[in-house]
This record gives structure tokens, sequence and C-alpha cells, in this order.
């Protein structure tokens, strides 16, 4: 459950460089068997950031004025595709990650997207298993679409156990 003093906002411009430190203290709970340690202290770069908080697919999680988690959509296959999303570890185990991600698919229903997709590991509980239990579905995207290449992508940078998951925007999320 979430604590009460956190909200889900749009983050501010000079709140960007906050973003790579969680990504990368969230990185730390993978291990290199999972994420390579040459792609555990890369973070997505400042202008993806900056042009996702532009377009209004950036949001973070407020807890007393300071971003403790974050979410990132991206359009890929005429749908929202839910690229990034990390919670500080020192904010673990609170909701923030399932009210990220509520957040997300509350803007995807709004701006009349039919899913939400995403990849993620197969194996971690707060991967995969985490949307599955949220009403995500593995899903096989289109041979040569962009998500087919995003997911070849990663796997073919080393990360290991990786799938695609999509989210059916008329069904309700599971707790």
């Amino acid at each position: 459950m979430m604590d009460d003093g956190l909200r889900i906002r749009l983050p501010l411009a000079d709140e960007l460089a906050r973003l790579a430190r969680i990504e990368r203290r969230a990185a730390r709970l993978f291990s290199p068997d999972d994420l390579p340690s040459a792609l555990s202290e890369r973070t997505l770069p400042a202008e993806t950031l900056s042009a996702a908080r532009d377009a209004g697919l950036l949001w973070v999680a407020d807890d007393a004025g300071q971003p403790v988690g974050f979410a990132l959509a991206e359009i890929l296959d005429g749908q929202l595709h839910l690229a990034e999303m990390d919670v500080d570890p020192a904010h673990a185990r609170r909701g923030i990650g399932s009210a990220l991600l509520e957040h997300v698919l509350a803007h995807g229903a709004q701006a009349g997207f039919d899913g939400v997709t995403l990849t993620t590991f197969s194996h971690l509980p707060w991967n995969a298993p985490f949307y599955r239990r949220r009403g995500f579905e593995p899903h096989a995207p289109a041979a040569g679409s962009p998500l087919a290449s995003k997911l070849a992508e990663e796997i073919q940078a080393g990360l290991r156990h990786r799938i695609a998951m999509r989210f059916a925007l008329n069904q309700p999320l599971q707790e």
C-alpha cells in the first residue's frame, strides 16, 4: 500500500538528474547474470528524459517533494509502452511501483490506447511476476515490429530471460 504522503506527478526539469541516481540504485538489485555490469551503470540519456517529460510521458513518485521513483513511457507499435520504471530501493515495498504502474495505465486509457506493453525479466519477482499479478500477460510481438526489435536488442546487449508483456486496457488492474 502506498504511503499517504506520496503522489505521482510530472517531474521538474531540475529533477531529471535525480532520476539517473534512482535508476543506478535500482540497477544494483540485479545480479550480473541478469544485468551485465557494463549495463548496470548506464542510465537513460538526459535528452530522452527531457523529451519524455515534455511529451507528458515521464512521471515521478514524489515523497515530500523528492522523486523516489519514476516511470517513462513511449509510443511503440501503436501502444503505450512502459520503457522504464524504477523505484529507489530505500523506498521499496511501499506500493510506489504499483502507484506508478496504475498512473501509466490510467494515462494509456485516457489517451485512447487499447493496451500497454513492456519488456522485463521473466524470472525475477519484482519483474514479470509483479506485472502478471496486475493483469499483464506474456505477449509475442509481431516479427519485425518495433517491440520485437526492442526485445531482440535487449537480449543482444546481454540481458537474459527477457519477455514482452501486455495489459489490455479494457480490463481492470489486478491487486
